[in-house]
């Protein structure tokens, strides 16, 4: 049976940030990204639309809260999961939300080893991975 790949959306106010991780998570065999957006209310609207089973999202852009819109994502699109991307100064904030809110919280220069193990931990045991 073949694979299922993870669906991944990632947003980003950095175009280099969202270009160059989409790069990464492409050469990855169980991961794929569906949708991108330089602003969280966009990639809302686009996980509406893509339905991706993870967003990584920016925790501080130029117009809106990353932390409300984290919560906006968890209460309108429950099955995807969120993956707040901050800077070292904003993780603790972050980090104390993620706990309520059941999401996960990396910082912006963790390694794309933590990115995506940080996936694949956010989804059941054996999704995007050959069914028996």
């Amino acid at each position: 049976m073949k694979s299922q790949k993870i669906k991944i959306a990632i947003v980003d106010n950095k175009a280099i940030f969202r270009e160059s991780l989409r790069r990464l998570v492409e050469k990855e065999p169980d991961l794929g990204v569906v949708a991108d957006a330089e602003l969280n209310l966009d990639g809302i609207k686009k996980v509406g639309k893509h339905k991706p089973d993870v967003i990584l999202m920016n925790r501080n852009e130029p117009f809106t809260d990353g932390l409300q819109d984290t919560k906006i994502v968890i209460s309108k699109f429950p099955d995807t999961k969120v993956i707040i991307l901050s800077m070292p100064s904003e993780r603790t904030v972050a980090a104390t939300l993620c706990e309520a809110w059941v999401c996960h919280n990396l910082c912006k220069n963790c390694s794309t080893e933590e990115i995506f193990a940080a996936i694949r931990k956010e989804l059941p045991q054996g999704w995007g991975r050959e069914k028996p």
